[in-house]
């Protein structure tokens, strides 16, 4: 009798114990069911960010062959200059965003244009896009989709583009993960083999791997904005004496890459801009090694999915001696 009840006691510990476990197991695959589902792959996030932004190229470029530019006016910078939009930016948006929404429907996207006839623009699938990884030699990471946000520019400089200055013309994509730029694409539309790309901490596309570092500064070498190149020439007189060189050019991302390749010393932004001119840069400068503040602040600059689009207080990018610039210019 003794035994026996030494045997059923043992049993019942044996179920019990048995049973947890059977409980453990099936939480825990539950929970990384959950987990996988509420993740996202950043490497497919790259993927998808470059395809995008050549899809949206592939707009502008048939709306510039076609000559329909269709131009509109947004109204009056703060500049008073004309801020025009055109056919080709609603159909870079299209293509853009509605294929990023479409592969990625858990996440943010923000764009600086709305959606227009936008039923007229055929969307490619980034599926394949996403599967084909094979160029990313490097480890991939995951991350929770509340904590993602793309930012996107359909068409960067856009009245250069109804002036035929091409050159300066981008699509910008630009993911931010816990409001900071992560993963940035910068493509050129009109110039073969120019998309560019970097993942902070991962790695950067090959025309970007022979950026060179400024030497120590000799002779400050700004870029700015075509639209207010008086005000910058003015202040960085001030700020540097007669000991600097000014270059006009259009577009923050023809003007990030600048600073990135080494043409140029820094970039500087002295009034309002809107941050879906900025994150893909910003995260470029990042991943090589670079500084994108305010220009009055080392503080960073949020890419959150609710905080302002808009950026009030300047831009300065620099590849080094960023705190010397701030210093300069915070004298002014």
């Amino acid at each position: 009798m003794y035994l026996g009840a030494n045997l059923r006691i043992r049993k019942l510990g044996l179920c019990v114990i048995g049973g947890l476990l059977i409980l453990v197991y099936l939480y825990s695959v539950r929970t990384s069911t959950n987990i996988a589902k509420n993740t996202i792959s950043m490497k497919q996030l790259l993927a998808g960010a470059i395809r995008a932004a050549e899809m949206g190229g592939l707009e502008i470029i048939a709306v510039h062959n076609n000559m329909r530019l269709n131009i509109e006016s947004k109204g009056k910078t703060k500049e008073g200059v004309n801020d025009p939009v055109t056919a080709a930016d609603y159909r870079s948006h299209c293509a853009m965003y509605n294929a990023l929404t479409t592969a990625f429907p858990k996440l943010t996207v923000i764009s600086e244009e709305k959606s227009k006839e936008c039923d007229k623009v055929n969307v490619s699938d980034l599926k394949d896009s996403l599967k084909n990884l094979q160029d990313f030699n490097f480890d991939d990471s995951f991350v929770n989709v509340n904590d993602v946000t793309i930012w996107i520019d359909p068409l960067d400089a856009t009245k250069e583009f109804t002036e035929n200055l091409l050159q300066y013309v981008t699509t910008m994509v630009c993911i931010s993960v816990k409001k900071e730029p992560v993963i940035g694409v910068i493509h050129k539309p009109f110039e073969s083999k120019s998309t560019y790309w970097a993942w902070v901490g991962h790695g950067s596309s090959p025309n970007l791997n022979n950026h060179v570092l400024p030497e120590d500064i000799k002779i400050p070498v700004l870029i700015v904005s075509r639209s207010h190149a008086g005000i910058i020439q003015n202040a960085s007189r001030l700020a540097f004496g007669d000991n600097v060189q000014i270059v006009s050019a259009a577009g923050a991302g023809y003007k990030a890459l600048e600073v990135a390749a080494g043409n140029v010393t820094a970039y500087v932004h002295m009034t309002a801009i809107k941050k879906w001119d900025i994150c893909a840069c910003a995260a470029i400068i990042r991943a090589l090694g670079g500084t994108m503040t305010p220009l009055l602040s080392s503080g960073r600059i949020s890419f959150g999915s609710n905080d302002p689009t808009v950026l009030n207080t300047g831009v300065l990018a620099t590849m080094k001696d960023h705190n010397w610039y701030l210093d300069k210019f915070s004298n002014v």
